[in-house]
């Protein structure tokens, strides 16, 4: 299993991946694992390191029954380092909280799905309103000049990814000056003097 993530104890999120990690990695290779728990068990403790590779070391050699059960395992190790649901519920209220509205929109929001169904927040009012706290100015403005106003949270993440893909310049997403799809176009201002564009009144060569 060559993953760059690893647990040393206290990223609690890691050690969820590395679960899920391991059951892709054992489901890709049932001829090595089947039936064969403590393989399990050294595959994920494999990605240990530091504090939580210490804990497996001098906990294994005091009872090797440690690695009889995978899911014994797991429970064993969550429990050690006081791993708890409560407490993985406050570290993703914490990620929620901190998440930015970014340049790579279906990243944000597949990290914005996944921590409010995490969450327990499955109401249409309350992730729109979560969601629209973390529009940059540009956004909001773009919609209320659109007169968008949304009642159904998946039919807002399809309009702003929509708009997302149509924008070249990606300005939806990076906040660069005013959105590419703006209904009103970017019109270079006229001479004071003369009255064409392109040019200003300091330079007109037109005569009175």
């Amino acid at each position: 299993m060559d993953v760059d993530v690893a647990f040393d104890g206290s990223n609690w999120e890691d050690l969820t991946r590395l679960v899920t990690l391991a059951n892709l990695y054992i489901l890709q290779n049932t001829d090595d694992y089947d039936d064969n728990e403590p393989a399990k068990c050294a595959l994920l403790a494999s990605k240990f390191r530091g504090p939580a590779l210490d804990w497996v070391g001098n906990t294994y050699a005091a009872n090797t029954r440690l690695m009889t059960s995978f899911d014994g395992f797991v429970t064993a190790v969550r429990n050690a380092f006081g791993v708890s649901e409560d407490g993985l519920r406050a570290q993703r209220r914490g990620q929620l909280e901190g998440l930015l509205w970014q340049a790579d929109l279906p990243v944000f929001f597949a990290e914005f799905d996944r921590l409010t169904h995490q969450l327990g927040v499955d109401q249409n009012a309350t992730r729109i309103a979560l969601l629209r706290a973390k529009l940059p100015t540009h956004v909001q403005k773009l919609l209320s000049e659109q007169a968008l106003d949304f009642h159904d949270y998946d039919t807002m993440r399809e309009r702003l990814l929509t708009m997302w893909s149509l924008d070249p310049s990606r300005r939806i997403s990076q906040g660069h000056g005013p959105p590419i799809i703006s209904k009103t176009p970017n019109k270079r201002p006229r001479c004071g003097r003369c009255g064409k564009r392109g040019h200003v009144a300091a330079d007109c060569r037109s005569k009175k």
